[in-house]
């Protein structure tokens, strides 16, 4: 199945974070902070499989990646300081307003409590995962969540999108739909795009070490909130558990980072309620490893980022091991042009490779076809984007675009 997007994007307003700040409560550690992004979009969907095309067309009015929040800090004295931050987003053309899964929640996007000294931080809440900030080093593309390269990179969903009343964490599919997901979904939230590595993660510990000459490193491990009793799963209990961590260096004008996510437990294939169906493959252990940097030539940047992503099963007793190697990579760039920037991006997966599955096995489909959310075994997992636009920058806060 081959799934094609193209939209364009005209008068979108930006705010770079710090849109206001105000003291809260009579506090000088307090801080009100946000930003904003409204993006007029017009796009086309199509899908071309069994011999049929249908396209689908759409206006929209798109608010990618807003957010409003407060964050404080106290010096506890000693070189020590006690830090906070609460983030919800915000979505100004009304959508989803109400709905946890798009972090509307006031904590519901990078939110958390932590301590910081010479040593470090270490916090707790919820927050992006290390690999999802080194996902970021190469990329350069800031201008509209639409135009985003994590379409494909970090993309492939391995936890499930059906409900279960069990699990009280609220995720989202690609769709949009609220739902709840499997046992999985309690260690860790899935995104609005339905990606399964570049995420916040839910109930997690983090720390994150001091700067040496350039080189600092963060790393992660995620809570389960929730188990099942062992009565609810057919092939045994999967032990839910995520850890993620990057090693990122930065000198002049160069970047790089170094990044890695593991998920342990989370199952792949649901049957009724989010549990997996007789005879799936349980305690899964799925892996994703990237690298990626960027050059600032000045009146130029340029960033890379490439990553594998593992997907491997434990099978039951009566069904054969599966396994499926995803690669994707993205070249991007920025060249400044009189107020602005022109900038453009490319982004590719030629499709899981390395596949090995039970004959005629997929519980949800029962079609001998390698599936894990996005991801898939061959040419059903091809995938190719890109995008070009232009920045206008009005000043330092606010700035418009244009993109295709």
């Amino acid at each position: 199945m081959n799934k094609k997007l193209m939209a364009l994007a005209v008068a979108g307003a930006v705010t770079a974070p710090g849109l206001a700040f105000a003291q809260v409560g009579g506090s000088p550690g307090v801080t009100l902070y946000g930003r904003l992004d409204e993006t007029i979009m017009n796009s086309k969907y199509s899908t071309n499989g069994a011999g049929t095309i249908t396209e689908v067309k759409k206006g929209d009015v798109f608010s990618p990646g807003n957010a409003i929040g407060v964050r404080g800090r106290e010096d506890l004295g000693g070189g020590t300081a006690a830090w906070f931050q609460l983030e919800a987003g915000a979505w100004p053309d009304g959508r989803l307003e109400s709905s946890a899964t798009t972090g509307s929640h006031f904590g519901g996007r990078n939110s958390g409590l932590g301590v910081s000294s010479e040593l470090g931080d270490i916090m707790f809440g919820i927050w992006d995962t290390p690999y999802k900030v080194a996902y970021g080093t190469g990329n350069l593309l800031t201008s509209g969540g639409f135009a985003s390269s994590g379409i494909i990179m970090g993309n492939g969903d391995s936890t499930g999108a059906l409900a279960n009343a069990q699990c009280t964490n609220i995720v989202s599919n690609s769709s949009g739909t609220v739902t709840t997901g499997n046992n999985a979904v309690c260690v860790t939230e899935a995104t609005s795009n339905g990606t399964a590595w570049s995420r916040r993660v839910n109930n997690s510990i983090q720390y994150w070490s001091p700067v040496f000459s350039g080189v600092q490193f963060k790393l992660m491990t995620a809570l389960a909130n929730y188990q099942s009793p062992a009565s609810a799963y057919p092939n045994g209990v999967p032990k839910p558990k995520e850890y993620s961590g990057n090693v990122t260096w930065a000198r002049g004008p160069l970047a790089l980072a170094l990044g890695f996510d593991s998920h342990e437990g989370l199952p792949h294939f649901a049957g009724a309620a989010g549990i997996p169906a007789a005879g799936a493959p349980t305690n899964p252990k799925d892996t994703a490893v990237q690298i990626g940097g960027k050059w600032d030539f000045g009146i130029a940047q340029i960033g890379a980022g490439l990553e594998k992503l593992k997907y491997a099963n434990a099978a039951a007793p009566s069904v054969v091991s599966t396994q499926m190697d995803q690669t994707a990579y993205v070249i991007n760039g920025r060249v400044s042009a009189g107020p602005g920037q022109v900038w453009a991006s490319w982004s590719q997966t030629p499709g899981g490779k390395s596949c090995t599955q039970p004959a005629n096995f997929n519980p949800n489909t029962g079609v001998n076809n390698l599936v894990i959310g996005s991801a898939a075994c061959g040419d059903a997992g091809k995938a190719k984007m890109m995008t070009v636009g232009y920045d206008y920058v009005m000043s330092k806060r606010t700035k418009m675009y244009v993109a295709y």
